[in-house]
């Protein structure tokens, strides 16, 4: 098996692990007491420095600078395949990451109700499990690297936004913890999922943006 193929697989077992934890009620006493220990301990200063962490996994960021490289790469090399490759990629994502959350039927922690499918009087109120954010940096993060590699013809930008990736993900993860916008399980599943999604659909828009430029 690929190391590719072990990552997916990897992240996707330990995904339900925490998953099946939470549905068991063994996670949700931790989450209750890491969110009850920071909401004690929150400082009003870090409140915008921590937002600013948090944004990192809004679309404006790594999705937004996704399609502006995918654009300008499909210019230079005269074909839509680029674009074509971050849709599906963004596509694949929202599906997934909806469809879980749907699923799951999480409240956030403003709530105080930790469990899965919880009765919310609002659909808004049962989205937090798995987190988009921290998906969202860890998927985009990575489909930025391989546009931007297929865009200056530098394969080593691929690794650059893995790196710039992980810190992203960790500095969002934290902030939206801290903040109390999301459980921790919350946060790390999202990372899981992001990692099992990144090794599924990014190789497909690397395939896409492959394309020779036309002379």
């Amino acid at each position: 098996m690929s190391r590719s193929r072990t990552t997916i697989l990897v992240a996707g077992l330990a995904f339900v692990a925490v998953t099946i934890g939470l549905a068991a009620d063994v996670l949700t006493g931790p989450d209750r007491s890491i969110a009850a220990a920071i909401a004690r301990n929150r400082i009003d200063a870090l409140y915008w420095p921590a937002r600013v962490g948090f944004s990192l996994g809004q679309n404006w960021v790594f999705p937004a600078a996704s399609a502006l490289v995918a654009v300008a790469c499909s210019v230079r090399r005269r074909s839509a395949r680029p674009v074509v490759g971050l849709v599906g990629v963004w596509l694949f994502h929202t599906l997934v990451v909806g469809a879980t959350k749907l699923w799951a039927g999480r409240p956030p922690p403003a709530t105080g109700d930790p469990h899965l499918h919880a009765v919310a009087a609002e659909l808004s109120l049962r989205m937090s499990y798995p987190s988009g954010h921290a998906a969202n940096v860890v998927v985009f993060s990575a489909t930025l690297g391989v546009l931007l590699a297929a865009y200056t013809g530098d394969p080593r930008w691929t690794r650059r936004m893995l790196a710039v990736g992980a810190a992203s993900a960790a500095v969002c993860v934290t902030a939206m913890v801290y903040l109390g916008f999301h459980w921790t399980t919350d946060a790390a599943a999202g990372l899981l999922l992001g990692i099992a999604i990144r090794g599924l659909a990014v190789p497909f828009c690397e395939r896409m943006s492959s394309t020779p430029v036309r002379g």
